[in-house]
């Protein structure tokens, strides 16, 4: 059922029958936050530390600035700041790490809007941007084991509600990870003890997923836009 309303959502927003909402060249300053937790339990029978809770924690910050091509169809950019963190990290090495990521985003959206009625509209928004983060981790005394980069391009789609609050500001209720196609770099080395210890690590990987194969609701977020 979710997976059909989800495909419906992303019909309409596509549709080019729409109610006028913006004047053209009008300038929105937006912003979006969006915030995920997860915990588990893992073990390890042999290890030093056989049971451990692993928490882990991830945000995105997005400022907007956009220009209305005309009433409904707005063009513009995004700087992202995208932190997360993970207590008891595993390393595959002797010690459980405190990991650190700190990400960066510069990338250039359009977005369709749909009246619903009674100041709701629906959105649909493409994006396409270029991500970089730098990554550390560190063991219970605080020494540095794990540091790292990596980038990132892709290209994202998703829907979203926003409602009209005022004539110069809307708030939005977004599913950000709805369809995602991104390709990764990164390069990492992970010390165990010793400098003569250090192992280096480099990845590339080509990801497409979707939230369709899980719970959208999971990854929502909450904007809002301002017309200057």
């Amino acid at each position: 059922m979710t997976r059909t309303l989800l495909i419906l959502v992303l019909f309409i927003s596509s549709s080019l029958i729409v109610n006028a909402q913006f004047k053209k060249n009008d300038i929105l300053l937006g912003g979006q936050l969006s915030y995920s937790y997860n915990s588990n339990t893992f073990t390890q029978p042999n290890a030093s530390y056989p049971n451990s809770d692993q928490k882990m924690n991830s945000g995105n910050i997005t400022i907007s600035l956009g220009k209305a091509l005309n009433e409904n169809t707005v063009v513009g950019i995004d700087l992202s700041y995208l932190p997360s963190s993970t207590t008891n990290y595993q390393n595959y090495g002797p010690n459980l790490l405190k990991y650190q990521n700190n990400g960066y985003g510069v990338g250039i959206f359009f977005r369709k809007y749909k009246s619903l009625g009674k100041e709701f509209y629906l959105f649909g928004q493409g994006s396409a941007s270029y991500n970089w983060s730098n990554q550390s981790g560190k063991d219970s005394a605080g020494v540095k084991l794990l540091s790292g980069s990596s980038w990132s391009a892709g290209v994202d789609l998703y829907p979203g509600i926003a409602y009209r609050i005022s004539k110069h500001f809307f708030l939005e209720l977004t599913i950000p990870d709805l369809f995602i196609a991104r390709y990764y770099k990164s390069n990492s080395a992970n010390q165990y003890g010793t400098v003569s210890e250090i192992q280096t690590s480099k990845n590339d990987q080509l990801l497409i997923s979707t939230s369709l194969s899980s719970n959208p609701l999971d990854a929502l977020g909450i904007g809002f836009r301002l017309i200057l």
